[in-house]
């Protein structure tokens, strides 16, 4: 009875939920607007692309430094030491992130204060001052997360790190960023052309066009370093995944990174596999949380079955039907379809298995199943 209650509320509530609406700002700034009046609070997402070029070579954890250095740098009016004070008593809840493919941030603000919390990410993005004593405190602060986490990766808040090869650094590249590095980094990467905006919430659609171009309209385009990664736009399903770095953090050598892998596949295996996040594609054989050395070779031989494939099916279509239920969950989804990694329902339920064991086979195995020259 409980669970045809839950079904049936997600079915209206997909039925309620309006469709996302789009628009550009002159300066390349893509925005997706999730109209809902259910509650009076504003939910705010950006992602900011960063490409492995943007990051000179053997300077690895350079955008988190960057980040780090957005956070505790005077924005504007408002004074470092302040900001955390100022959240407080605001009521707005303030978080940024790194992500596999760039930076994050996430405001919660009720929609009396909308126009503030946009504000203060406009501040931290375009008017953050960096200075050197930071800078050091800060490169201090960032080797000490690494260590922390090399120590405890499930209970540190950078756990998400221990996943992203591209974003781990060594003490001796930390050590190699200077002031110079981080103002370049800066002008190159922060710019409204690599990011995307994701409203949701008790506004309108004028109303968030307005509010849009009032915080970040200003926001200038600067012209790409020659030989620097151009501006994207969407990128593809799913950009190969980098091979592992070294212990300075570059690439090493002879190592085979993984080829794009379908949205639909890589969200049934992510289901049937439940610690797969924690599996490092090629570095599968070893024994991973539930998943013994075993489980994975008979895996890699026979495959998952009909059944599999059906179970898997089932459980991503009773979730999706659940995400409008879930702002963060529809944030999260309006930014990986404005990205091109959307997932289809489409594509989900007309998945065969042979395309989910290639799938399997390239994500255990990828060296083994890529084409060689």
């Amino acid at each position: 009875m409980r669970s045809l209650l839950l079904a049936g509320l997600a079915v209206l509530a997909l039925q309620a939920q309006p469709a996302p609406q789009r628009f550009t700002l002159p300066n390349g700034l893509r925005v997706v607007h999730l109209e809902d009046h259910e509650h009076p609070l504003v939910r705010i997402r950006l992602h900011l692309r960063v490409a492995p070029a943007d990051t000179p070579a053997g300077q690895a954890g350079l955008s988190l430094l960057a980040l780090r250095m957005l956070a505790h740098s005077d924005a504007a009016d408002l004074k470092a030491a302040d900001f955390d004070r100022f959240l407080a008593g605001s009521g707005i809840r303030y978080e940024a992130f790194p992500e596999a493919e760039g930076l994050g941030w996430r405001l919660l603000a009720r929609s009396r204060d909308q126009d503030r919390a946009m504000g203060l990410l406009a501040d931290r993005l375009l008017r953050s001052t960096f200075d050197a004593p930071v800078l050091e405190v800060q490169r201090l602060a960032c080797w000490r997360d690494q260590e922390h986490l090399a120590r405890d990766p499930q209970g540190h808040p950078l756990e998400a790190l221990a996943h992203l090869p591209a974003l781990r650094f060594s003490q001796s590249s930390l050590g190699l960023i200077s002031m110079e590095s981080l103002l370049a980094f800066q002008a190159q990467v922060f710019r409204p052309d690599r990011a995307i905006l994701i409203l949701h919430g008790d506004l309108g659609l004028e109303q968030a066009k307005r509010l849009v171009l009032l915080s970040f309209g200003s926001w200038p385009v600067r012209k790409p370093s020659v030989g620097t990664t151009p501006a994207p736009g969407i990128a593809t399903a799913q950009p190969p995944a980098g091979p592992e770095p070294g212990k300075d953090g570059s690439p090493q050598a002879g190592s085979v990174p993984i080829g794009p892998l379908a949205p639909e596949v890589l969200a049934l295996l992510g289901l049937l596999l439940p610690e797969g996040p924690a599996l490092v594609p090629g570095k599968a054989g070893a024994k991973t949380g539930s998943y013994p050395q075993e489980r994975l070779a008979s895996l890699r031989q026979r495959g998952f079955e009909a059944r599999d494939l059906e179970r898997a099916k089932a459980a991503w279509l009773a979730n999706r039907r659940l995400d409008s239920l879930h702002p963060e969950s529809l944030l999260e989804s309006a930014l990986a379809n404005a990205l091109g990694r959307g997932v289809a329902e489409e594509g989900v339920k007309a998945l065969p298995l042979e395309a989910l064991n290639a799938g399997l086979r390239r994500w255990l195995a990828p060296q083994e199943t890529l084409p060689t020259e």
